[in-house]
């Protein structure tokens, strides 16, 4: 697949993110690259290959899902910058425009 200049910065759109004439240059080309590597994994016979979960396969597959004693809102909130009614306040990261 190739990726053209306007793909970038369609995406860079998408995102939110601005870049200079070098950067979109820089990244048409990297991101190529990047897509020539997948497509290369992509051309191997794999169907032989059985999935895994897990690296090693004497390990347990996921631990049990139990309940536990939580901290309560008071704990939880002890050490919190900005804090109100019993909730942590964040400031607001994303601008609309």
């Amino acid at each position: 697949m190739e990726i053209t200049r306007d793909s970038v910065e369609h995406y860079a759109k998408l995102a939110n993110l601005s870049f200079s004439e070098e950067e979109i240059a820089k990244m048409t080309l990297e991101f190529g690259t990047i897509l020539d590597y997948v497509a290369k994994i992509g051309e191997l016979d794999l169907g032989d290959v059985e999935a895994t979960t897990h690296v090693f396969a004497n390990q347990p597959m996921m631990r049990s899902d139990e309940a536990g004693e939580s901290l309560g809102a008071e704990l939880a909130l002890a050490n919190a910058p900005d804090k109100e009614s019993g909730h942590f306040l964040i400031p607001k990261v994303i601008k609309v425009k």
